[in-house]
């Protein structure tokens, strides 16, 4: 049972060396007042974990189990985080072995919940859309940030509340979002595009973004989507803070300053363009699912409406 309503939850799997750089990041933060949950998935090295947490976590209110059964990528972080939620966590810090994070990422997190607004749906550790290797972080300002429309898996931190309204009911189901009716980046690319999608298509909900990275990816090898040429454009060389915060900043973009306007803007176009892209296709599998057999005729639209296909053949 944990301690404490802050909680820092870490999934693992085989990458014990990786969970240790983690926990040396972590723990130059002060985590008087925030559980540990760690949820490590069976086979390999999983028995490599504890002695590591033990070492580095003593002290600390911590939780760590192996799962009696492999659970994967999508749905280990998912339990974890609905297990920890569920007991009593107001305020979760999303983690995975394979990131490092800065000595103020708790501070930060505990700004978030101070200062929250109902709009915002979680603060981001990195700035930047999943799948992108032009991510955002500027040490010329470590106090900034802004609200955007991105999202990626590179660590973030959410309340309870937002947990069970907005992203739990898109983190599995395709069907939770828009009817079913998908185009591939939210139906086939992870829990994470579904979540990016989620709060690009949501003209009310925000994410909260550091100008200065809080989290990086540290894992080049061992993967699963993070492929080593992947790493090394998106990470190699990444700034991440490294030093205490006197205080944090919110800033609407259009006061950030030039060259940092100008990475937000182009990411927050690159949104509006894979959107675009989603209303599409949409329009096209619509079309798609009219015709069951080559004999048969498309059936019409429905009165009142007119498709995206009609449209752009039109």
């Amino acid at each position: 049972m944990m301690q404490y309503q802050r909680t820092i939850t870490i999934t693992a799997m085989s990458r014990p060396h990786l969970f240790r750089g983690l926990l040396e990041s972590l723990v130059t933060n002060d985590l008087d007042g925030w559980s540990v949950i760690v949820r490590v998935e069976p086979g390999g090295r999983a028995e490599e974990f504890a002695p590591i947490a033990a070492e580095l976590l003593a002290g600390v209110d911590y939780d760590l189990r192996i799962n009696s059964e492999r659970r994967g990528i999508t749905l280990n972080p998912f339990l974890t985080l609905d297990e920890t939620f569920a007991v009593g966590s107001e305020l979760n810090l999303y983690l995975e072995e394979d990131l490092l994070v800065s000595p103020d990422v708790l501070a930060l997190a505990e700004w978030y919940e101070r200062q929250h607004r109902d709009s915002w749906l979680c603060l981001s550790l990195l700035a930047g859309p999943c799948g992108s290797a032009g991510l955002l972080s500027n040490a010329d300002y470590p106090s900034l940030l802004f609200e955007a429309r991105t999202f990626n898996s590179i660590g973030f931190v959410l309340r309870r509340e937002e947990w069970f309204k907005h992203v739990r009911p898109v983190w599995l189901s395709r069907e939770a979002v828009d009817g079913g009716i998908h185009s591939n980046w939210r139906l086939n690319w992870g829990w994470d595009w579904s979540v990016y999608g989620l709060v690009a298509s949501d003209p009310m909900l925000r994410t909260v973004q550091p100008v200065l990275a809080r989290a990086t990816h540290n894992g080049r090898e061992g993967g699963v989507y993070a492929l080593p040429a992947f790493h090394d454009a998106a990470f190699e060389g990444l700034a991440i803070n490294r030093a205490p915060v006197d205080a944090y900043r919110l800033v609407a973009v259009a006061d950030l300053p030039r060259d940092v306007r100008a990475h937000v803007v182009l990411q927050d176009e690159l949104t509006s363009m894979r959107m675009q892209m989603e209303y599409v296709a949409r329009g096209i599998r619509e079309q798609q699912t009219t015709v069951l057999t080559p004999s048969m005729p498309v059936a019409p639209p429905p009165a009142g409406r007119v498709s995206w296909w009609s449209r752009l053949r039109g």
